[in-house]
Formats: structure tokens, C-alpha cells, sequence
């Protein structure tokens, strides 16, 4: 089959996960406000793509005529975007998560991983912009200098991370913020996890 492109796949990641929890495929309209797009033309111009490459096949006329090659199935799980964190509650507290998206399981091979929404501008250096989805895996350490979430308190933040003999140093990708320097004695401080992936929408 044909190469897709990354959202392409996020598209039939989503398709597949649908149908096996309902039995039936997305509309056109499921799909864009899953997305949250705009207009339905992006989403029939994604799924005009996977006909043509052999990954679905499309019956005309009917609001939910899409069938995924069997050859095309992707294995996906259902991992949940945290939103707003509350304070006092752990991030993955029921109260915290927002919804359950679709992502193929070779990306979420380890259990715990979750999707956190960004907040802020602070990172878009590395491409990270506010409102994107980081897929986190959790972990209790990374190597100097990796993007990590870090709990601060009762807060989340998204920031390389830098541990030195007595203080721990949370860089950001954007000259208009300063670094964050925390002495050991200081609040509590533990890294979530690892960010190893960016989740944009485009439209």
C-alpha cells in the first residue's frame, strides 16, 4: 500500500477505533467534529486519500459507507487527554480527563500513557503550541535536556528538564520566558513523564 501522511493515519486510527466500539463507521460530520474542524471539505479530502491508497473502501449514497481494508486495520487504544488539572487531585483523576482519544497502540506500547492538553506558549520553540496535545509516557525520570511533564505542587507543566548536584532546572523553548530554578528543599517537584509525541490540528 501507499505511504499516508501522519494525519491521514490519525484519521483511519480514529475510523477503526469507531467501528469497533459502535459497529457501524463514523459520518463525515463524526469525524470533523472529532477533529474539531471546520468544514466537512477536510475530512472528505483525507478519506478521498484513503480510497485511492487502498486503506478504506467507500460505498456511495449513504452517510456511513466506510469500510477499512482488512489488510489497512490498525490496532489502536483509547488513551485519555487531561485537561485542566485540579489541584489536590492526581493528574489522571477522573475529574481531570476531558475524553478518550483513538492512537495506534505502537505509539502507546507502554500502560499509563496519556494525552495532556498544552497550556501557554512557552515551549514553541520546540514546536510545541499552546492548545496541542503531548502524548506522555509515563516515567519517573528523562535524560538532561529532554521535554518532559513536571509536577510542581499541585500544577503540571510541560518544560525541558535539568537536575544538577542541589537544584533542578526547568528550561523553556521561548526567550521570552526565564528558567524556573528550584533548590532541593524547595516545594514538591517530580517529573510525570516523557513527551513523545505532538498532536496538532491544523484546520
Amino acid at each position: 500500500m501507499k505511504k499516508i501522511t501522519d494525519r491521514q493515519k490519525q484519521v483511519l486510527e480514529y475510523i477503526c477505533y469507531f467501528i469497533d466500539e459502535h459497529a457501524y463507521a463514523p459520518s463525515i460530520r463524526d469525524i470533523q467534529k472529532h477533529f474539531r474542524l471546520k468544514s466537512t471539505k477536510g475530512v472528505k479530502d483525507h478519506i478521498d486519500r484513503l480510497v485511492e491508497k487502498g486503506y478504506l473502501n467507500r460505498t456511495e449514497g449513504t452517510a456511513r459507507a466506510l469500510e477499512v481494508v482488512r489488510d489497512s486495520k490498525i490496532a489502536v487504544r483509547k488513551v485519555p487527554l487531561v485537561g485542566t488539572v485540579a489541584a489536590g487531585l492526581p493528574l489522571l483523576a477522573e475529574e481531570n480527563i476531558e475524553d478518550y482519544l483513538p492512537v495506534s497502540a505502537d505509539m502507546a506500547r507502554t500502560d499509563g500513557v496519556f494525552f495532556l492538553r498544552v497550556n501557554g506558549d512557552s515551549m514553541t520553540g520546540a514546536a510545541i503550541l499552546n492548545g496541542d496535545l503531548v502524548l506522555v509516557r509515563p516515567q519517573p525520570f528523562v535524560e538532561q535536556g529532554e521535554i518532559a511533564v513536571v509536577r510542581i505542587g499541585e500544577e503540571a507543566t510541560v518544560k525541558r528538564f535539568f537536575r544538577f548536584h542541589n537544584r533542578v532546572e526547568l528550561l523553556s523553548e521561548n526567550p521570552d520566558f526565564e528558567p524556573i530554578v528550584y533548590c532541593d528543599e524547595d516545594e514538591d517537584i517530580r517529573i510525570v513523564g516523557k513527551v513523545t509525541a505532538v498532536f496538532r490540528t491544523l484546520e
